[in-house]
């Protein structure tokens, strides 16, 4: 019988229309919509359930062919939208002026696809009624049946092909399925042959699961719709399999069947991918190759290898050229082959040259893959050479002999791996790797320097495997488990920054602009470029020539932005007179702009590495994403076209050695890109001093200038190893400012170049040394005498300043360092980001300065900017910084303690912990007005300790009075021991500020405040008081806390180191 096709539109035309009224309504948010959409196609789901679970009723692979057209791969119709029109056309019978308006959709602004005008047309003169209903089974027939007649499909649709049907007759039968459907029905129909339900998106694990419970689970084991109807109809039958629990016993991977990918995650930060594992970890190199899945079936003789493509595509004949390296590997037809039926491995299929004895680019894989037979967009490339031919990069093995590895962890998994392949050099080599134990206090630092040792040597990324099983088919299941975790360079902050470039033109497409929702869009495709004569434009004032590189894409949120804030003039290319540019045919695949911009509006993009994209001729960005959209900048301002070749052959360039400033650099800039939330994987990695005193000698645990016993001095001059003296002045001076010298500044790119690629970063001498000399990159904002500010300021004549401090922007400046290389902690401490500098590379940015929790703050301790364009940019960013430091603070997990306990620990007066040493005891406490109404610090953390009175203004901060009691001495503050006998006695209380060092702008105003109320101790004299950050309250609870789980004596305390360390960490400066 069937089912009807009218059933699915059913259920599309319900989630368009939700869709719709989604974007009309102002208070839908993006996770409603999605949740909306799901339940309304288990909705869908259930109404049909009595017809979908009859026997022999409804064909379960038809039916997720059409709800999921996208997912065969193997389908190939070779049908786009004007071939589709003038299938339509002639199958309508349509005259001249409803063909007129059936291209509506090519007009830009429109806001209809081609399915939206074949509707209406249907709509305004229906069909006759048709007496027989249309059925998704004879729809998935008939489009089968065209696939099997184009080259491009899989062997196995084109082996079904009927011998006396051709390709007219298909055309033929497809415009007769149109007269037999509603307007409604032709519209989804349209969709369906090419392959985009858009506005309308399916969850597939929603489908699945909804269509059957056990549906998502076959799917991970035998992706292919024809195999799992079968298999769901055996178990309907059988009823082999009451849940999910025992599915791992019955079903196991078929040979000559794709197995389904193991599901990937981004890793944004070191600290992110630690968080999202547990115990021993395998961190492999993300070979940059072309995905294989490898089946032997020992019972097909010389045919036993069969490849599927990561797109699940059979690519067997494709890649014939790979089968004599993976017959080698496994020595098949030999008496020593260990395989005895077959097996399923997984692995990188890469080109090697025997010449240069390394493996080669990503772009020489489409001289030894054909395409179906046919080499595509190898027009420009050289020919293939002797000495290159393609090698695989074997990495995991998923079925050896009948037996099942998807329940087998991944550890067992390559050891069997390492047993079955033979190492062939050149030919079969197993993935790189190393283990990392994620319980170790070192993890953190190890797979940062793996990371920044695979972005020195030009690797793709890593991947991260827990040791999981591959697939887990509990439903109890751990968060994260059985996931591989991608770590690659431009999916961390701003690693991937490449520079300016100019949007050219732009196009518009029907299906894509529907998906914005922007009326009257007009472009949908942007066409970004490089100058060709950047050097002509700027010194004789030609016509600038432009090479078109890529087209890129813009979010809703970009191009809604740019629509009314940039919207610039466009032209039809025939009418362009101001501008030259030129579009390869690999750009776009040979698509043309259908607008040009005379005054071209200027992107600055991102992107993962550089390719060199076939029939081009020349490298390009690789996955370009657009950072920003810039509204101040001219095309003058953008990368020239020399400047982004320079870039991408230095991408290439041999990797540095394994010390190297490159390698040291990164490292460094990897730390500081971990967030600094209060959960710690690697607590010394999230720590400020531990983070800046890496970037001044990364992992050289033989440096000679270690942690000081207690935190540096803001503005106290140490000379030698002596105690430091304060300064003669009691007023607050400002340091003049220290820009770069000439070897800093030689570093910046040309001109308007973002920044160059990390790879130009030059080899500098040992950083010892360069700590000590003036050319560090090291800058720092302290307070010092007016002799060490003019020693500074004369060491620093010929340097060019930087300009704009901010945590996220694209200029910067630099705050000198003092001439005593003993303040090299301290600078550090106080060092400004030049996260986004563009003049920078990652490295250099790390070199230069490392953002950390102790911000300098410009307007207390530095001499401030002149230009009020870097005051408005420096406030702009600050609160941008504030508002995503409150936001983290919301995300962030803490482990809160009741209120009732924290009441009664404050009504005796004793810490919770503690009682007779607590680390706090001793200390008066200032809140800045940003967290002295944060209820988690007051009520909380201080509660807890204790601690119930805090002051909140510094003019009436009370003088700290003597103590009665002999405790608390050794685990307070760790700078207590220098100042030990002086103006500290243990016998009183001392005093100090905790504040919100995220927060720049507040904390800014209230360390004025604090200077501007002159403290002085009992003694009349001025007094100077530590500066924490707020944090340092959870860190010491977290500690006393285990002190007094331990069950140690009562009159237990905090270590002494401990305490130092943690004070140390949570430093800020001095006031």
């Amino acid at each position: 019988m069937g089912f009807q096709f009218s059933y699915v539109c059913d259920l599309l035309q319900r989630l368009e229309d939700a869709q719709r009224a989604a974007v009309r309504s102002t208070s839908t948010t993006t996770t409603p919509r999605t949740n909306n959409a799901n339940g309304i196609i288990s909705e869908w789901f259930r109404g049909h359930q009595t017809q979908l679970a009859r026997d022999g009723q409804v064909d379960t692979a038809a039916l997720l062919s059409t709800l999921l057209p996208e997912k065969r791969t193997d389908r190939v119709y070779l049908i786009r939208e004007k071939k589709l029109q003038t299938i339509i056309g002639r199958g309508l019978f349509l005259g001249r002026s409803r063909i007129l308006e059936l291209e509506r959709w090519t007009v830009a602004g429109s806001g209809v696809d081609l399915a939206d005008c074949v509707s209406d047309i249907l709509t305004q003169t229906p069909s006759p009624p048709s007496c027989e209903n249309v059925t998704v089974e004879e729809i998935d027939d008939l489009l089968h049946s065209i696939a099997a007649g184009c080259r491009f499909s899989s062997p196995a649709v084109r082996s079904s092909a009927p011998s006396e049907r051709r390709l007219t007759d298909n055309e033929l039968a497809l415009g007769d399925l149109y007269r037999r459907l509603t307007a409604r029905d032709a519209k989804w129909l349209t969709r369906l042959i090419l392959k985009n339900f858009e506005p309308v998106v399916l969850d597939p694990q929603t489908v699945y699961r909804s269509c059957h419970p056990l549906l998502p689970a076959i799917l991970q084991v035998q992706d292919d719709f024809t195999v799992v109807g079968a298999t769901l109809a055996r178990q309907r039958h059988e009823r082999t399999v009451t849940g999910r629990a025992n599915l791992a016993d019955y079903l196991k991977p078929a040979l000559g069947v794709k197995v389904g990918r193991q599901p990937w995650i981004k890793g944004r930060s070191i600290k992110h991918c630690l968080d999202m594992s547990l115990g021993r970890m395998s961190c492999e190199e993300k070979v940059d190759g072309e995905y294989c899945q490898i089946h032997i079936d020992l019972s097909k003789d010389r045919d036993c290898i069969q490849i599927f493509s990561k797109s699940g595509k059979d690519s067997t004949n494709d890649r014939m050229s790979l089968h004599d390296s993976i017959r080698q590997s496994l020595q098949l037809g030999q008496t020593s082959c260990p395989l005895k039926k077959g097996c399923i491995l997984e692995g990188e299929l890469v080109v090697y040259s025997d010449k240069d004895t390394k493996i080669l680019d990503f772009h020489k894989i489409r001289k030894h893959v054909s395409r179906s037979g046919t080499f595509i967009r190898t027009d420009q490339d050289s020919q293939r050479h002797s000495w290159e031919h393609l090698m695989i990069v074997y990495y995991d093995l998923l079925m050896v002999d009948d037996e099942s590895l998807l329940a087998v962890r991944q550890s067992e998994r390559f050891q069997r791996l390492k047993d079955l392949v033979t190492i062939v050099p050149g030919r079969s080599v197993l993935v790189k790797r190393e283990i990392i134990d994620c319980t170790k206090r070192s993890a953190a630092s190890d797979l940062r320097r793996a990371f920044a040792r695979c972005i020195t040597s030009h690797g793709e990324g890593l991947v991260l495997k827990q040791d999981d099983p591959y697939f887990n088919f509990d439903t109890s299941r751990k968060p994260y488990s059985c996931c591989a975790i991608k770590l690659k360079k431009d999916y961390i902050g701003h690693f991937g920054d490449i520079g300016d470039f100019a949007v050219v033109g732009a196009r518009y497409d029907a299906t894509k602009a529907k998906t914005y929702g922007i009326p009257n869009l007009k472009w949908t495709h942007f066409y970004v470029g490089c100058l060709e004569n950047k050097d002509e434009v700027e010194r004789f004032h030609k016509p600038p020539k432009f090479v078109v590189t890529n087209v890129v894409e813009l979010n809703v949120t970009q191009l809604k932005m740019f629509v009314t804030f940039v919207n610039p003039q466009s032209v039809a290319p025939e009418e362009n007179k101001a501008t030259y540019f030129r579009v390869e045919m690999g750009v776009d695949n040979g698509k043309r702009p259908s607008a040009v911009f005379p005054v071209p509006p200027v992107f600055d993009l991102r992107c993962f590495s550089f390719d060199m994209v076939g029939n081009t001729g020349f490298c390009s960005p690789r996955f370009p994403m657009v950072n920003k959209i810039h509204c101040d900048r001219t095309y003058r301002d953008a990368l020239s076209f020399a400047e982004l070749q320079e870039m991408a052959i230095r991408e290439r360039e041999l990797p540095p050695p394994e010390d190297s400033q490159e390698l040291l650099g990164w490292i460094a800039a990897l730390e500081a890109a971990d967030p600094k939330g209060t959960v710690s994987v690697d607590e010394s990695s999230q720590s400020t001093v531990a983070t800046l005193r890496r970037c001044e000698t990364p992992l050289t645990q033989s440096s000679q200038t270690g942690l000081p016993t207690s935190p540096p001095r803001l503005g106290i001059p140490v000379t030698g190893n002596g105690p430091p003296t304060l300064p003669k002045s009691s007023a607050v001076e400002a340091l003049v400012q220290t820009p770069l010298n000439g070897a800093a500044s030689s570093l910046r790119g040309p001109q308007g170049q973002k920044r160059p690629h990390e790879s130009t970063v030059p080899s500098t001498t040992n950083r010892r040394k360069a700590r000590k000399s003036d050319n560090d990159y090291s800058t720092t904002s302290a307070i010092v005498s007016q002799k060490e500010s003019r020693n500074a300021a004369s060491l620093s004549n010929d340097r060019e300043p930087l300009t704009d401090i901010r945590v996220n922007s694209s200029r910067r400046n630099n705050v000198p360092r003092t001439a005593n290389p003993s303040l090299g902690i301290a600078q550090s401490m106080y060092q400004l980001s030049s996260e986004d500098n563009p003049r920078l590379s990652a490295p250099e940015r790390a070199q230069t300065s490392i953002i950390s929790a102790s911000m300098s703050f410009q307007g207390v301790f530095a001499a401030p900017q002149a230009s009020s364009d870097l005051a408005g940019n420096v406030a702009a960013v600050i609160r941008k910084a504030r508002s995503q430091s409150e936001g983290n603070s919301r995300e962030r997990r803490i482990d809160y303690t009741s209120a009732e306990a924290g009441g009664a620990a404050a009504a005796a007066g004793k810490c919770r912990y503690l009682p007779t040493s607590c680390t706090l005891a001793p200390l008066l406490f200032l809140l800045s007005p940003c967290i002295a109404d944060f209820p988690w610090v007051t009520e909380d953390l201080l509660r807890c300790h204790g601690i119930v009175d805090f002051a909140r203004d510094p003019k009436t901060w009370p003088v700290p009075k003597r103590l009665n009691s002999r405790a608390i001495r050794s685990t307070t503050d760790p700078s207590a021991s220098s100042r030990k006998g002086k103006n500290t006695p243990w016998g009183r209380k001392k005093r100090a500020v905790l504040v919100d060092a995220r927060r720049k702008e507040a904390t800014e105003a209230f360390l004025k405040c604090i200077v501007d109320a002159q403290l002085k101790g009992r003694d009349g004299k001025k007094e100077y008081v530590d500066v924490y950050d707020w944090r340092v309250l959870e860190a010491l609870k977290r500690e006393e806390e285990q002190v007094s789980r331990n069950g140690e004596r009562p009159d237990a305390s905090l270590s002494s180191s401990m305490a130092q360390g943690i004070w140390r960490k949570f430093w800020v400066g001095l006031a």
